[in-house]
Formats: structure tokens, sequence, C-alpha cells
């Protein structure tokens, strides 16, 4: 009898498989329409409100036929599911070539949007964790990608929402530090909106590059150095 394999390639995979979520148990929420939102995105679509169809390898995107846009609230949860993803591990660095493909764009919605909850107490009431969906590294993203294509629209629903890995880790690694207060797990929720599953419209008000005359801005610096993280 041959092994089904997950996604990711392994047998024994930690993601939930998304058969075994009963969508009616989802629970929704709505983002605020009147909120300003933070989006950091390759700067080629910076002034476009969706990156297209087919772009990128993230934890719920692409998906099949969707365009999509990842938000937050705060900046930094932004800079930390994006452009400075990949500064993680024991010493963590970014390198300013890495910085000049992305822009910080101030983005708002001209009605509320409702997303799928996937933060911690939303997963519990789910039977799960963190580690089986939002907390998974990236070699599991085609399998967590998988698990948004079979809820993504639940209960018109035009996205997700969770508590960003990135901000965990950080503050983990920082947690004698300031770090451990600024990356407050309130503060570092992140969504993923689809389009078309939102029909309403979604307007950029303005971006900004993250390196100027090849210097980080103001921002990035801060919090880079806050998190111990070298710009090389």
């Amino acid at each position: 009898m041959s092994t089904v394999l997950s996604p990711c390639g392994q047998s024994e995979c930690p993601i939930v498989n998304p058969r075994a979520i009963d969508r009616r148990s989802l629970r929704v929420v709505d983002l605020d329409a009147a909120a300003v939102h933070y989006r950091v995105a390759d700067a080629r679509y910076a002034d476009t409100p969706f990156t297209p169809s087919g772009i990128g390898n993230g934890r719920f995107s692409p998906l099949s036929d969707r365009s999509h846009t990842y938000v937050a609230t705060q900046r930094s949860a932004a800079l930390l599911e994006s452009a400075l993803h990949e500064a993680a591990g024991p010493n963590p660095r970014i390198y300013r070539s890495q910085l000049q493909r992305f822009a910080l764009s101030h983005v708002q919605f001209s009605a509320a949007i409702r997303v799928i909850d996937l933060r911690d107490d939303a997963l519990l009431e789910l039977g799960l964790d963190r580690s089986q969906i939002t907390g998974a590294n990236a070699r599991h993203y085609p399998c967590t990608r998988a698990v948004a294509e079979r809820i993504a629209g639940t209960k018109g629903s035009s996205g997700l929402l969770w508590t960003s890995r990135q901000g965990a880790l950080h503050a983990e690694r920082n947690r004698d530090g300031l770090a451990s207060e600024v990356l407050r797990h309130e503060s570092l929720d992140v969504a993923i909106v689809y389009s078309p599953d939102f029909s309403g419209s979604l307007l950029t008000i303005g971006s900004d590059p993250l390196l100027v005359n090849d210097q980080p801005t103001r921002f990035v610096l801060e919090l880079a150095n806050l998190l111990r993280i070298a710009i090389l």
C-alpha cells in the first residue's frame, strides 16, 4: 500500500488535514473599514490593491484564481510578514538589495471586511493549535495553502486573520528586552484579503519605499535595531 504524501512531500505532516476542518465551526470577524491598514509588498505592485494571482510563495497565497493582499494595523507586523520575513534565526540579517524590492503602502477599505479568525483562541475552539497551521515554517506553506483553499470564502468571508509567527519568534528571541513588550500578541495580527472574494474597493492611500538613497527609512532602521537585525 502506497503512502499518501502531504503537499510538502512528508508522510507525517504537522499541518491539519483540510478536510478535517468543519467549516461550519469557523469563527468570522470584521475588519474595521475606517481603520488605516499597512501593506508591505513587492514594489512592482505597490500602487495596485492586490498582488496578481499566481505570484508569491506565502502561507496562504497564492490561491487558485485569486489575487491577494496582506494587511496589518501595525507597520511592524506588515514588515515582519514580508520584507523582514527571512531575517530570522539566532543572528538575523537582511540585505539592502532585499529591502529595495519592497514598498510600504497605507490602504483603506470602503466597507468592513469579513475574515476567518485563525488566532490562537479561535484555533482552540477548532481543537487546533498554532503549530498546525499559522505557526508552521515555510516548508509547509504548500500544506497551509491547501487549508486556505478549502476554507476561503466560508460564511461570506473575504480572507483570513491570524497572529504573526515572525513576531512571536522575535519576541521569544528577545525575552529580556524591550521587543518582548513591543511585540505584543494583540498588536501583531495580520490578515490576507482575497479578490474577487472581496467585492468592495480597496484604496491605496500612498506608498513609500523602505530604502531612500540606499538607506533604510527611520522606522525600518528602528525596528531592525530593536530586534537586533543586521542590515547589510
